[in-house]
């Protein structure tokens, strides 16, 4: 029993290895399961019996590639802080460049109405990750607007950013434009939903960003060192 247990643990790891590799090379239109089923060497009954869908197959993939990426990442910020958020933020949105053809399959996904309510939990935790200590700080010290609901809000950021995703991966902006795009909307539905020292922050930020200021490019490049610290000490690259 045991062994058999290790054999379906080692068949399913190699699928999403595989799923993730094609992911990676190819976007989510290249992922079929009979393909996919030849490069892990496993049936398709068994991706079936394991995964229910290929719509599971590739939110675990890419919740597993990003579950690694962010074990790797290191700030000196702290995160329930807004700089802390902020740089969260623009290194989330600073990767979702790096790997186009996962943000196309993340925004096909979280677009489907077909989609599974625990998937889409999955993506809008991404999503949202970086501002749900800030704002779980902001809502206690009564610095959201009367009557903004934290959970509603927090669906308003997910929204908007794979919105965002989905224009870019459409071709429909540059990448310098998503990014800072990505950041112009996230800021603003925080401008409304905030009061206090907690607005005038995002107030700041985006004269930063819009302004295309030194600070804005400061934070560009630290996004980015964070990035490539958090690649180069990864235990597998994206493709892995």
């Amino acid at each position: 029993m045991v062994k058999g247990s290790e054999a379906m643990f080692d068949r399913r790891r190699r699928i999403i290895r595989e799923a993730r590799k094609i992911l990676s090379e190819e976007g989510p239109q290249g992922l079929n399961i009979r393909t996919l089923g030849k490069r892990a060497n496993v049936s398709t009954r068994t991706i079936y019996n394991a995964f229910g869908s290929k719509e599971t197959v590739i939110a675990l993939a890419i919740h597993s590639y990003f579950e690694k990426f962010i074990t790797g990442l290191r700030f000196d910020e702290d995160a329930y802080s807004f700089e802390g958020a902020l740089i969260r933020q623009v290194t989330s949105s600073s990767r979702d460049i790096d790997i186009p053809n996962y943000m196309l399959a993340i925004a096909d996904l979280y677009f489907s109405h077909t989609l599974h309510p625990d998937i889409r939990a999955v993506l809008h935790y991404f999503a949202t990750r970086p501002w749900i200590k800030w704002l779980k700080i902001t809502e206690k010290s009564k610095q959201l607007e009367q009557g903004i609901d934290l959970n509603d809000l927090l669906s308003d950021i997910s929204n908007i950013q794979y919105a965002r995703i989905n224009e870019w991966t459409s071709g429909m902006m540059s990448d310098v434009e998503f990014l800072r795009k990505t950041l112009i909307s996230v800021l603003t539905t925080l401008a409304g939903a905030t009061c206090g020292e907690a607005h005038d922050d995002v107030r700041r930020a985006m004269r930063e960003v819009t302004g295309n200021t030194a600070r804005w490019q400061e934070l560009l490049s630290q996004a980015r060192k964070c990035i490539d610290i958090a690649v180069d000490q990864a235990p597998a690259k994206a493709t892995a």
